[in-house]
């Protein structure tokens, strides 16, 4: 029977206190060593590592993420390495599976050549710790002299004798990022800036650069700069840059005019038709520039395109084949309200109440949108109390007393007598007290 190839956990760190022992506490069981590689830390990040069993190495830091990495690597015995950064992280039933995803590549490699890595799945947390977007990464990889880390920032591995790195998808195997959290963002958007300027200084050419700058500086709430950053790549780079920069930067220029303020926003409407139209022309599919672009004509006043662009983000994003990180699952609420609301004032009560189904079914405890969907259901007389109570009971859990007082609360706001005392004939005399 042969051996479980042997995974060396490995990570670099600065003064990263608050996430170590979830970063190591993972591999524990599963991991053949544990390589920290400190970049200089002031806190306690180092004592905790080896507290928690970790080989600690140093390393002098030179503004050059892949060149920390790289040393990383080089530190490693095992034949496959997991490095993940230490605010990322795998569930441990989730990281019971990687010996099993590992074993499965390698057979696949004895039949139709090496596979290099195994591509997983990222999902990103937000303040609340929910999935805001969900991206692929390479993060388990085979510890071989010709994969390195390359990119001063952003880094990425690459064969480093110009061969082509093969990779398997695999499935049920996320990994959890809490990097994006808004009380983050801004401080890695301090250190990422200076980088990135860096790298763009000794190569102006560099349209990927180009386009992490323009992430880091919308992260930062410099709106400006990141338009001037992204409008830049959409004019100059689309064929240079990798395509998930690319869909970055039309993605995070109309997000970011859709937030300008009232005075400025009109002068932009010119130039958001035209990066739309050269976004078309690329032929990429990428569901969150319809969202964002929807966006921005809401904000411009201009509803009936606004509906029409979140309706072709609905459509986009069920045919979505991609890999770049979508911003738009997390929005669905906001894309189904708009429209429910859209259609109900314009007299399509169907496709209202499809939208606003939708809208509870991303999130049932929507005040105002369960009072707007009752309201139809109130003013329509082909539609009876007791099949109102039958089809919210498919959207909310009537054994929860929680549940059974929102949806009377709601009946209430609008007046729907009949359904209020649906509601509370299925209360219980203790409920009712």
């Amino acid at each position: 029977m042969a051996r479980k190839a042997r995974i060396s956990q490995c990570m670099i760190v600065k003064d990263e206190e608050a996430n170590i022992r979830r970063a190591l506490s993972w591999g524990k069981g599963i991991a053949w060593e544990q390589i920290v590689v400190d970049t200089g830390s002031t806190d306690k990040t180092v004592e905790i590592a080896k507290e928690m069993g970790a080989k600690v190495f140093h390393f002098e830091w030179c503004d050059d993420f892949s060149a920390a990495k790289n040393y990383a690597i080089e530190q490693a015995t095992g034949e496959w390495i997991a490095f993940l950064d230490a605010d990322e992280y795998f569930s441990k039933t989730d990281a019971r599976k990687i010996p099993e995803m590992i074993k499965k590549a390698e057979t696949a490699t004895q039949k139709g050549g090496i596979i290099h890595a195994l591509c997983t799945e990222m999902f990103h947390l937000n303040d609340k710790g929910e999935v805001f977007s969900v991206g692929q990464h390479y993060r388990i990889f085979r510890n071989i002299k010709e994969l390195r880390y390359c990119n001063r920032i952003h880094e990425a591995l690459q064969m480093t004798n110009g061969t082509q790195m093969r990779c398997v998808m695999v499935k049920n195997l996320p990994i959890m990022h809490t990097g994006y959290q808004q009380s983050i963002r801004g401080k890695k958007g301090e250190r990422n800036i200076p980088l990135l300027k860096k790298e763009l200084e000794e190569n102006p050419a560099n349209y990927n650069a180009w386009s992490y700058l323009g992430e880091s500086f919308a992260g930062s709430g410099q709106t400006q700069e990141a338009l001037s950053c992204m409008g830049r790549v959409i004019e100059h780079g689309t064929r240079q840059a990798m395509e998930d920069r690319v869909n970055a930067a039309f993605a995070v220029w109309f997000s970011e005019a859709s937030f300008l303020p009232d005075e400025e926003i009109a002068s932009y409407e010119e130039r958001a038709w035209k990066y739309y139209e050269l976004f078309s022309r690329t032929g990429i599919t990428f569901p969150d520039v319809e969202f964002y672009m929807g966006r921005f004509l809401l904000r411009m006043g201009k509803e009936e395109d606004g509906v029409r662009f979140f309706e072709l983000t609905l459509e986009k994003l069920e045919r979505y084949k991609g890999s770049s990180s979508l911003k738009v699952p997390s929005q669905l609420g906001l894309i189904y309200n708009v429209l429910q609301t859209w259609y109900k004032e314009h007299g399509d009560a169907s496709k209202s109440v499809y939208y606003g189904t939708l809208s509870l079914r991303f999130n049932c405890h929507q005040d105002e949108t369960l009072s707007t969907l009752l309201s139809m259901f109130r003013d329509d007389p082909n539609t009876t109390s007791e099949q109102v109570f039958g089809f919210l009971a498919g959207l909310y859990h009537f054994e929860n007393l929680k549940d059974k007082l929102f949806v009377l609360k709601a009946a209430m706001k609008i007046e729907y007598k009949e359904l209020e005392e649906q509601v509370r004939s299925n209360l219980s005399e203790e409920e009712n007290t």
